[in-house]
């Protein structure tokens, strides 16, 4: 990627608080490189920041970062999801390669119909739960697996585990009419969602050694037809692993009766959408009380039962449950939560991590009329571009003053409010050269500004900042960015913006405002990106 060049560099030094933000400019004639300021902030906390290159620490699938549709959008038709929409392809394309999970609640809910009408279609309900039903028709199906041929997805698509025999076994009759009816070679299968939940949402008790017999059927049903021999098979998108003990009992059940499918899925959600502030997106306690546990957690389990290279994947995933916190999941706050867990999820060896939603609830990444990106769009946007799939170990210190420093007293918990991951620097769509560097970082400190001081192999380099902050009002709550300080948006419906870098001079230091996040790249040869 080539540097952009521009007549003057526009640095905003800003002072931030929670829902408001107070900005003055200060404009750096041409020959400025780096973010340097006309007056130092009015509070700092320094860091070092040493990066372990000689190799990764972990490598992810190539589509790590993935997204959802619920298959309850079908019961609106779809919304403004439109197949056809320009926009929608321009913008789903830019974050290929990725799956599209189209499951959710409503999966298990959900009955393919070869021939659909209006009858058939409204105001079924389901027996035991009384919840609609949920009809997949065959226009559906060719839409959406067109939609993904389209714009370089891989679908995966959840059946209805909840179709049960009068025995207590699965029903893979309506399995096998999709199946049949099917002529889309690169599907993948899941079965059911968050079974443990089913006992509450359907008065269906089903243990793990049963769920993981359900699977083999199901994983028989595919290797009986050429088509399928080779699809891929996930599950069991289990959900509350660390909330009770059968729920870890489950997921042992699970594991030790059947090795049918290519990876182990877990949901994780970090608050409930009905009660969640911005406070909480901004606590980082929140980041580290439950996802990492979790993590270690379910690929204990898995390694246990199917060794150390059994792949573990975040199936489901969303700041917020109960279809995110209104207002709050949609906006510039939740990038914290967002970009956090892509690098929590890397450096502690998941292979896929799904983000919910694309399209749909609170959480939407995209506008559900207008199909405008949201924030988190962006940061995936980015994301895609700049990230690599190797992952590398990251050591970042605080740096200590004595009484005559002259500096701020510093401590370890300095270190919760600024999360550095680092990753080799994805070099097809980027331009940049392999063996580059890319940091992702947050500052989710109130009030201090992050002063970093790169060390070792990644001294003395240019850096590349693509720093992004709320546009409207300087809100936690906006619903746009800016990048590096100007305005980041559409261009129109079928052009995406050009990733313009702000350079970082070799003797300038990474400052990172408070409340903000952005992606840095170190152009750098390490050994690890060679």
């Amino acid at each position: 990627m080539a540097d952009p060049t521009v007549s003057t560099t526009t640095l905003a030094v800003v002072t931030f608080c929670i829902g408001c933000i107070v900005s003055t400019s200060a404009v750096f004639p041409e020959e400025t490189t780096g973010p340097r300021h006309n007056q130092e902030p009015a509070s700092t906390v320094d860091y070092t920041l040493e990066v372990r290159a000689n190799k990764p620490i972990h490598v992810t699938n190539e589509r790590f970062l993935s997204i959802t549709v619920d298959v309850g959008t079908l019961n609106k038709n779809w919304g403004n999801f439109s197949f056809g929409s320009s926009k929608l392809k321009t913008l789903t394309s830019a974050l290929s390669p990725a799956y599209l999970r189209l499951g959710g609640t409503a999966a298990d809910y959900l009955v393919f119909k070869r021939h659909c009408d209006d009858e058939v279609t409204t105001g079924q309900v389901d027996l035991f739960s009384q919840r609609p039903l949920t009809f997949l028709c065959p226009e559906d199906w060719d839409g959406i697996n067109n939609f993904c041929s389209d714009t370089g997805l891989k679908l995966i698509f959840g059946l209805n585990q909840l179709l049960r025999t009068d025995d207590g076994q699965w029903d893979p009759t309506n399995a096998k009419q999709l199946l049949d009816y099917n002529t889309y070679d690169d599907v993948a299968w899941e079965l059911g969602n968050e079974p443990n939940s089913y006992l509450k949402k359907a008065n269906v008790s089903i243990s793990g050694q049963q769920i993981g017999r359900d699977f083999n059927v199901l994983r028989s049903i595919l290797q009986s037809r050429p088509q399928y021999s080779g699809a891929s098979l996930f599950g069991p998108d289990i959900g509350g692993i660390t909330k009770r003990a059968k729920v870890k009992s489950m997921l042992a059940g699970f594991l030790s009766t059947t090795n049918a499918t290519n990876a182990t899925t877990f949901h994780s959600y970090y608050l409930n959408g009905r009660t969640a502030t911005v406070d909480d997106f901004l606590n980082p306690e929140t980041l580290d009380s439950l996802l990492p546990v979790k993590i270690r957690t379910v690929t204990s389990q898995v390694r246990k039962y199917h060794g150390k290279d059994a792949k573990v994947w975040l199936g489901e995933s969303g700041s917020a449950l109960g279809g995110g916190a209104p207002n709050i999941s949609d906006r510039y706050v939740a990038g914290f939560l967002f970009l956090d867990k892509l690098g929590m999820c890397a450096k502690m060896g998941l292979d896929v991590m799904i983000r919910q939603s694309y399209y749909g609830g609170s959480y939407t990444m995209l506008d559900l009329v207008s199909l405008e990106p949201k924030p988190d769009y962006w940061s995936a946007y980015i994301y895609k571009y700049l990230v690599g799939p190797k992952v590398l170990q990251v050591k970042l210190d605080t740096i200590s003053y004595d009484n005559d420093g002259g500096g701020p007293a510093q401590s370890e918990t300095d270190k919760q409010y600024l999360r550095v991951y680092a990753h080799c620097t994805a070099t097809g769509k980027s331009g940049y050269r392999a063996g580059a560097v890319t940091l992702i970082i947050l500052n989710m400190n109130k009030v201090n500004w992050a002063n970093i001081t790169l060390l070792r192999k990644l001294s003395g380099r240019r850096v590349d900042q693509y720093l992004l902050t709320p546009r409207e009002h300087m809100d936690m709550s906006s619903s746009q960015v800016n990048l590096n300080g100007h305005p980041f948006q559409l261009v129109n419906d079928t052009t995406l913006p050009q990733l313009e870098p702000l350079a970082i001079g070799r003797d300038d230091p990474i400052l990172i405002p408070p409340l903000s996040y952005g992606f840095y790249v170190i152009k750098v040869k390490t050994k690890a990106c060679m």
